[in-house]
């Protein structure tokens, strides 16, 4: 992605940013987009919420959602993350780095092994387009790999129903956390809308 590229996706959302004073921050999966059935319903209850287009390759991801959450230190005072499936493995990367709080909705913990498999043509779930996912763009995923994490800083929301991760992954990783743990569901957490009460209480909201 062009610099002026990436800047016509950052510069409205700054401009978001001066309006409000606490914020959520909301990073979609891999096959996703920002205003996925999450982010929909993100916006619905905290309409100020930010829900960006993340380019696909992580490290134009990561270099957006900094350049966001560096400019909104500096001019806000509160903010949290939502990161679902690999947005959840970004989220938990920020919220170290930044000390920043993070709300999990089951995420992704081993990026690598998990993305492997999808080397090749990959189609996003919600529009008609697609993008090629390749090895080095997989191996870009280690830089930001955690393997410490600060317990307080986390609400993490499984469903055992997600086919696409084993819940017990992340449940394990994240087992001195806040953990909220449902039978059934699937892995875009089914329900999603019954947690805005939950979410926006650990956001301080």
């Amino acid at each position: 992605m062009l610099k002026s590229q990436q800047n016509l996706i950052i510069n409205p959302l700054l401009e978001q940013l001066n309006k409000v004073m606490n914020r959520l921050l909301y990073i979609h999966g891999f096959r996703s987009v920002g205003l996925c059935y999450k982010g929909s319903i993100i916006k619905q209850f905290a309409p100020d919420a930010l829900t960006p287009n993340l380019p696909y390759p992580p490290k134009l991801a990561m270099a957006l959602l900094e350049d966001l959450i560096n400019f909104y230190l500096k001019t806000s005072q509160s903010l949290c993350l939502i990161g679902s499936s690999l947005g959840g493995y970004y989220a938990t990367y920020l919220a170290e780095k930044y000390q920043l709080k993070a709300i999990l909705i089951n995420p992704v913990i081993d990026a690598y092994k998990t993305l492997y498999p999808a080397i090749g043509r990959v189609n996003i779930s919600y529009n008609q387009k697609s993008f090629l996912w390749t090895k080095d763009l997989l191996e870009d995923l280690r830089d930001f790999q955690i393997s410490c994490i600060t317990p307080t800083h986390y609400l993490v929301l499984l469903q055992k129903g997600d086919k696409i991760l084993d819940y017990k992954i992340a449940a394990s990783f994240f087992s001195q956390c806040q953990l909220v743990i449902e039978e059934k569901g699937s892995h875009h957490f089914d329900n999603f809308e019954s947690k805005k009460d939950l979410i926006l209480s650990f956001a301080n909201f």
